[in-house]
């Protein structure tokens, strides 16, 4: 508990310039209004804590169990299987660490940041927790800074390959693509573009 006092404190104090953070679900959001249930779950969970400078400070990351078998699809997607989630716990278990890395931040950041975001809000909405949660103000997708630099929206791997000059190693898995996102960052950052 003292330690994640202080934390705060520091973080509150010095600040910190954004938390980069990416999932993998059960699928794709089913039409507004849906039955919440059938909305789909978190199964991984990744996010990095960076400084000014854009520099790691802090990470944070687990996988949930959704609660029924993935989709084969999923499976080949992420290469998440069920045998790695079936001693995982839901969601709700994570919950006040997720709330703890959140709490003070001013920025959000992630790759096609709508798509995360609403799975987020799902999971939290299935708690009754979504007011509750210390959402930072601040957002920004990748995506759509992507598209105000090349005219159109591009997949994560692509930018990647054209900026850094090299494929995503583990695509599809949460810090893998959080860590390809905060390289796109400090490229866009170093042209001016955030």
């Amino acid at each position: 508990f003292i330690h994640s006092c202080l934390r705060l404190l520091i973080q509150i104090s010095w600040g910190t310039a954004m938390i980069v953070f990416d999932l993998e679900t059960t699928g794709l959001p089913k039409a507004e209004g849906s039955d919440l249930d059938m909305q789909p779950r978190i199964i991984e969970f990744g996010a990095i804590k960076l400084d000014k400078d854009l520099e790691e400070v802090d990470r944070l990351e687990f996988f949930c169990n959704p609660g029924h078998e993935l989709d084969p699809q999923i499976i080949k997607i992420t290469g998440i299987t069920d045998e790695m989630l079936k001693d995982e716990k839901p969601f709700v278990a994570n919950y006040l660490s997720l709330c703890e890395f959140f709490l003070g931040e001013k920025t959000i950041v992630a790759h096609n940041l709508p798509f995360d975001r609403k799975i987020l809000k799902f999971e939290l909405e299935r708690l009754d927790k979504l007011t509750k949660f210390p959402w930072p103000w601040d957002h920004i997708c990748t995506v759509e800074v992507g598209e105000s630099v090349w005219g159109k929206k591009r997949k994560l791997g692509d930018i990647h390959e054209e900026v850094v000059g090299e494929k995503i190693k583990g695509a599809h898995r949460s810090v893998n693509d959080v860590e390809a996102t905060i390289r796109i960052m400090k490229w866009y950052r170093s042209e001016g573009h955030v």
